[in-house]
């Protein structure tokens, strides 16, 4: 969170994208008005703000995963992956905790596979619909016998919270054990606020799909693979029977649609 929240006015909210309009010329009205809303529109805050992350993109950005094998191109098509489109088009990404290996990989490179799936799965939302709002989903799953490295999850949420704000619609938490306070940790560096109504724990019960069509369709739910999570309390259904997990590039490339 950016600081206790403020009543704020018309003039406040107005003045402050106004003055991030002219500090940034030509620059997206949906990122000035992200950045000045995750600042609480104090204008100083939030041009500070997109200066440090513009010169983060710049940096970042032209940087690739690197080749197929290595630990950047692995996290991008394991770790975390682009699995399609919510109700309302937004992307619908998956961090999948227990496919990541910290005395193995590099959490450099981890994170820049990370970045660059971030990248291409707002793409692709708005290649889909122009005038999808720009957030995502993002659900934060932990299979039976998960060893999560927090150090990296919190750098992969601070990481959204800083470059990416106010573009996490909802993170949804399964299963929503006593474990998952740990990935509530995680997922409230997304927020700057209303994080109660933001972060959906989801039951480990039948119920708990219920809870996942609520915000996915199925075709999202089929390539998220939530039928084939280890030991799903909702048990296989005749009709979704057949549905492999997917692959990530393959699920994102699906979800897109035709070029």
């Amino acid at each position: 969170a950016k600081g206790a929240f403020l009543m704020l006015g018309r003039a406040d909210v107005t003045g402050c994208v106004e003055a991030m309009r002219g500090a940034f010329p030509g620059m997206p009205e949906r990122t000035l008005a992200q950045f000045s809303a995750d600042w609480r529109y104090d204008f100083k805050r939030s041009e500070a703000a997109l200066i440090a992350s513009l010169k983060w993109r710049e940096e970042t950005l032209p940087r690739a995963p690197g080749p197929e094998g290595s630990d950047g191109a692995t996290a991008a098509a394991r770790l975390f992956t682009h699995r399609g489109f919510d109700h309302a088009g937004r992307a619908v990404f998956l961090y999948h905790g227990s496919r990541f290996a910290p005395k193995k990989w590099s959490a450099d490179a981890v994170m820049l596979g990370v970045v660059h799936t971030l990248e291409a799965g707002f793409a692709a939302a708005d290649a889909r619909d122009p005038d999808n709002d720009g957030t995502a989903v993002i659900i934060l799953y932990l299979d039976r016998g998960s060893k999560l490295d927090m150090d990296l999850a919190k750098r992969f949420g601070r990481t959204i919270g800083a470059h990416y704000p106010g573009r996490a619609h909802k993170a949804l938490i399964y299963p929503g054990t006593p474990l998952a306070t740990r990935l509530w940790a995680v997922a409230r560096l997304f927020f700057s606020s209303e994080i109660g109504e933001k972060v959906v724990l989801v039951k480990q019960k039948v119920e708990g799909r219920k809870t996942f069509e609520e915000h996915l369709p199925e075709e999202t739910l089929s390539l998220v693979g939530i039928d084939s999570w280890d030991k799903v309390p909702w048990g296989s259904d005749p009709d979704r029977d057949g549905a492999p997990a997917c692959d990530a590039d393959a699920g994102a490339v699906a979800a897109a649609g035709p070029a």
